[in-house]
């Protein structure tokens, strides 16, 4: 989302009086950083803050000479960089005082390093455990299927090697091997032309019997339901707009209108939004709920300029179940304040203010979850002009690793707490002297001290994980199911109307849930919307769920 509104300032750290004398140049306020920590008895922060500062400085200068060299090579001798003056950027940085003793600067990289190690030894430990394709004939194959058909067959031996050639007896069958070959039909559309019998009674006439006709799916259409799951998959999986599609199935020898898949679409969307209002129900229920939101632009004849910029809105339930909401604004009564009214669990989300009523009690009593992705964010988009913003980020960087390692030693929810209980305190400690000693001394305007406000007005959220095992250090999840309708508008462009908008979004929920459940799209929507064309589900919808289809689906396989 775009910048924040103003927010709370949270007091967990206290920044001291400013000092003035905010134009200082880098280098001086890096020595003036660095003789604050020494005087604090703080050597390995000040050692770690210079090495990084000076690590940032050398992978610029690489890049600069990188630059110099692409300039002589191609004659632009007028774009050429003085690097004189990056290496009296260099002298001066190594005539910063250091203490009389020297001291542990190993302490912080032995940090960083031990961390790197556990993670690789914790990573080897779980691949000895995982299956391996040398294992027997129980070992996992180097692909798999999911959902689709499977065919039997019994290979027989030859009625002439059914002899045993020492006695000549006939041998008897002790079992079976197995092996596998993956087949691929071409996708093809076949026409079933039903006829339907008629029947009379020709000394009654009282009526004629006619044989029920094939299931419809959608009201007045003749496409079935593999077709609409095709269509549904190309567009809102695959990224295909219509238009494409109409051509691809054109050079297949089907010619279908535009309009025609348009309709289907629609069609296919009203019949699976009882469904997505189901899983709205479960992301509701979840324990955290990520929320975001990106733009999308529609067709809208009442407007001046004949297209709106609306509002795609994101809810991802325990990182499992995805809900998509469209909303004309990005106004919270449109959005999240309806969706997650009465909220009292966990709400991951950047720190937008539109979500402030969603934990002050106004639309919902929800528990503030932060983001470190964002906060990051913000220094590394200043580490090619600023070398100070080296060490927080190589702070955040070990509160990654600290999960890495959790995630290598798949670690319970509990457990994770623990971890972070015993590893993160004091990288957030460094961090936070970091960002008081920061705020000290920059200009409220610029950048860095930016970068660093919204770490400390997050802070309380953004230090919430460590409390509970289940919460993630970013909203990263809910913003990769955005990558999906940003992907989608770069070859569609814009929806056709805003009730057009609402049908992609509940199209989008579903095929996004089914890519978090590891669920492939075009089975799933080809049964499910059979099912619910039969009836019989209206009060059992979330049998028909991603999640609870696969398993269904796998016990029957394996029945």
């Amino acid at each position: 989302m775009g910048a924040p509104a103003a927010r709370r300032t949270d007091q967990t750290v206290e920044a001291p009086p400013r000092r003035p004398g905010g134009g200082l140049g880098a280098v001086a306020q890096v020595r003036d950083a660095v003789h604050r920590l020494v005087a604090a008895g703080r050597s390995d922060e000040a050692l770690a803050f210079v090495l990084e500062a000076f690590a940032a400085l050398q992978q610029t200068t690489q890049q600069l000479e990188r630059l110099l060299a692409q300039l002589r090579r191609s004659g632009r001798r007028s774009e050429r960089v003085d690097a004189g003056q990056l290496a009296l950027l260099l002298e001066q940085l190594a005539t910063l005082p250091t203490p009389d003793t020297p001291p542990d600067g190993p302490g912080e990289a032995r940090a960083d390093a031990t961390l790197d190690q556990e993670i690789a030894t914790a990573t080897a430990a779980s691949a000895a455990l995982a299956p391996s394709a040398d294992r027997g004939p129980g070992a996992r194959l180097p692909w798999r299927t999911r959902g689709g058909p499977r065919e039997h067959h019994d290979c027989r031996v030859r009625a002439s090697d059914r002899a045993c050639p020492t006695c000549g007896r006939v041998m008897r069958r002790i079992g079976a091997d197995q092996t596998q070959r993956l087949e691929y039909i071409p996708g093809h559309f076949v026409t079933h032309v039903y006829a339907l019998e008629k029947l009379a009674c020709g000394r009654c006439k009282t009526g004629v019997m006619t044989a029920e006709a094939p299931l419809t799916i959608v009201e007045r259409s003749a496409a079935g339901a593999s077709v609409l799951a095709q269509v549904v998959v190309s567009k809102f999986a695959d990224h295909l707009p219509l238009t494409r599609q109409q051509r691809i199935y054109d050079q297949n020898g089907v010619t279908i209108a535009v309009s025609t898949l348009a309709d289907w679409v629609a069609g296919a969307a009203d019949r699976l939004e009882p469904l997505v209002e189901c899983l709205a129900a479960r992301v509701r229920r979840a324990h955290v709920i990520g929320s975001d939101a990106t733009g999308l632009r529609v067709l809208d004849p009442t407007s001046a300029a004949h297209i709106e910029q609306g509002t795609i809105w994101c809810y991802v339930g325990d990182e499992r179940d995805v809900v998509f909401r469209y909303a004309p604004t990005g106004a919270g009564e449109q959005g999240p304040w309806p969706f997650l009214a009465g909220r009292t669990g966990y709400i991951q989300a950047d720190a937008a203010s539109v979500f402030d009523r969603l934990y002050n009690g106004t639309v919902g009593s929800a528990t503030e979850v932060g983001c470190w992705a964002h906060g990051r964010r913000r220094f590394v988009a200043l580490q090619d002009t600023d070398c100070r913003v080296a060490y927080p980020i190589l702070l955040i960087t070990r509160l990654y690793k600290i999960e890495r390692l959790a995630d290598a030693r798949r670690l319970a929810p509990a457990d994770r707490a623990l971890l972070r209980q015993e590893r993160v305190p004091d990288v957030l400690a460094k961090l936070q002297r970091w960002l008081a000693a920061t705020l000290s001394t920059e200009p409220p305007a610029s950048d860095l001290a930016k970068a660093a406000g919204y770490l400390v007005n997050q802070w309380t959220a953004l230090t919430r994980f460590v409390e509970d095992g289940r919460l993630r250090l970013d909203n990263n999840c809910c913003e990769r199911q955005l990558r999906a309708i940003a992907l989608g508008r770069l070859n569609y462009l814009f929806a056709g109307s805003h009730r057009a908008a609402e049908r992609a979004a509940v199209l989008y929920s579903l095929m996004r849930t089914c890519a978090q459940h590891d669920v492939a799209p075009l089975p799933y929507l080809t049964d499910v919307l059979t099912k619910l064309a039969r009836g019989g589900y209206a009060d059992r919808l979330e049998a028909l769920l991603p999640d609870r289809w696969r398993a269904l689906q796998d016990g029957a396989a394996s029945a």
